[in-house]
């Protein structure tokens, strides 16, 4: 790859001229062909430009709202992207529920239930919900988060021999979630 140093006449060139496109990244100047596209776009083509279109309004909209940004500015900073790109990152990647821990749960009040969920950015809230056999929903409510996990206490009991299943869901600041359902789980 060939270095250039630009005078001082071309260091804020960005865009397209000709058929090539100049673009920042950092303190670096990167230039490329202009890319060509044939055809008519795909439906997915299609979805993909929406998702952007969507993500863009909401880093646009984030931004716009000083508390929101400097949430978003210091984490953006620290990994060394934009905060516009930052925001759109965190829109277009969804939470992730990585384990329920049920070890300590045995059907009583009281009763631990620890979860782990990850996002590209942060976790803002897990929800969780525990169902009969019959898809009754048992209890719900949000788990409390406790040295870098999700913990949930049970504030129902349920009979011995009964089957439970558990589902945990995780919530990042762009609103969306990730979802993590366990199978039943036979009490003792």
């Amino acid at each position: 790859m060939a270095k250039v140093t630009l005078n001082s006449a071309l260091q804020g060139i960005r865009g397209r001229i000709d058929n090539w496109v100049y673009r920042r990244f950092g303190d670096r100047m990167v230039i490329a062909r202009r890319p060509e596209f044939n055809g008519e776009p795909s439906a997915g083509q299609l979805a993909v430009r929406e998702k952007f279109r969507a993500a863009a309004a909401y880093a646009r909209g984030a931004l716009a709202d000083p508390v929101t940004q400097a949430l978003y500015q210091p984490a953006a900073k620290s990994r060394g992207v934009s905060t516009f790109a930052f925001v759109m990152g965190d829109f277009l990647n969804s939470p992730e529920v990585r384990s329920i821990d049920t070890g300590g749960y045995r059907g009583q009040v009281g009763d631990p239930i620890v979860i782990s969920a990850m996002d590209d950015f942060e976790v803002v809230s897990v929800s969780v919900v525990l169902r009969d056999a019959a898809d009754a929903v048992i209890e719900q409510s949000s788990a409390a988060l406790v040295g870098g996990r999700w913990a949930y206490l049970a504030t129902q009991a349920v009979a011995g021999g009964s089957s439970v299943t558990i589902e945990a869901t995780a919530k990042d600041h762009a609103g969306n979630t990730g979802k993590l359902t366990l199978p039943p789980l036979t009490l003792p």
